[in-house]
């Protein structure tokens, strides 16, 4: 049977389909219509309505979750949708597995995030586990991703081996750990150093326009502390501002007062 649809715009010349035996079956003509455009034939369409499907929508949606009439009664006592078994099978689960979680009061989208981050967590949280040989690790990697700190950052925290409260800091200013380093070798906070890094500027950037500008290095964290840039620090010095005054400001918007 010719399984083009009714009606096809690229095929107008295609004379009107013979729907006789469509609507010798039960079927109306329009119901007829409706299954011959979504590509049923009549035997594929009896089968559907059979099975209780009596929509050819509906039909193509459990079609395309990759379910048969045989099947789809298995889906429907579990109280999952043609919609939602279209999720189930794009995530590779079948009607067992969909049921058990559906049972659970988790949907497709919840169970495949947890499978990713299990997925993506897992083997460092292991790793970081059997590098500390026991589970305080494994807890501070948990914290890192409790934090929202990308899994990207969190391996450079693993290798640095540096995962406690300080670390997490600078993690959750989008800090890569080696940068951090550079960070704190200056002088800076995680929070001063957030600033500048949520401006794109990078730690060996920094470092070298400062000492192009024969600013002291151990003066440069309260120059950018104080929310001076490099220029502004070389103004300030040459008409009489001391590193004191600037250690002062820095302290003030480090504690909120300004």
């Amino acid at each position: 049977m010719d399984r083009r649809r009714y009606d096809d715009p690229e095929d107008r010349d295609r004379p009107p389909e013979d729907l006789t035996a469509w609507m010798a079956a039960g079927m109306r003509r329009v119901e007829a219509l409706a299954w011959r455009r979504w590509n049923f034939t009549l035997p594929e369409a009896t089968q559907w309505r059979k099975s209780g499907v009596l929509d050819a929508l509906l039909a193509a949606q459990w079609q395309a979750a990759g379910v048969r009439p045989d099947t789809v009664r298995g889906w429907v006592d579990a109280k999952i949708g043609a919609g939602e078994a279209i999720r189930w099978h794009e995530f590779g689960y079948n009607l067992e597995t969909a049921r058990e979680h559906a049972q659970r009061g988790e949907g497709p989208d919840d169970v495949f995030q947890q499978r990713y981050q299990t997925q993506q967590f897992g083997p460092m949280t292991r790793a970081a586990a059997r590098l500390s040989g026991g589970s305080q690790m494994a807890q501070d990697v948990h914290r890192f991703m409790q934090s929202g700190a990308s899994h990207e950052l969190l391996r450079g925290y693993i290798d640095e081996r540096w995962l406690n409260d300080e670390a997490l800091a600078w993690a959750k200013e989008g800090i890569a750990a080696a940068d951090a380093r550079l960070w704190q070798t200056i002088g800076l906070t995680a929070t001063e150093a957030g600033e500048l890094n949520k401006a794109g500027q990078k730690p060996a950037t920094v470092i070298r326009d400062w000492w192009r500008a024969n600013i002291p290095f151990d003066e440069v964290a309260d120059w950018i502390g104080a929310g001076l840039t490099v220029q502004e620090a070389v103004d300030q010095r040459a008409s009489g501002v001391t590193v004191e005054q600037a250690a002062a400001l820095r302290a003030l918007r480090r504690g909120g007062a300004l």
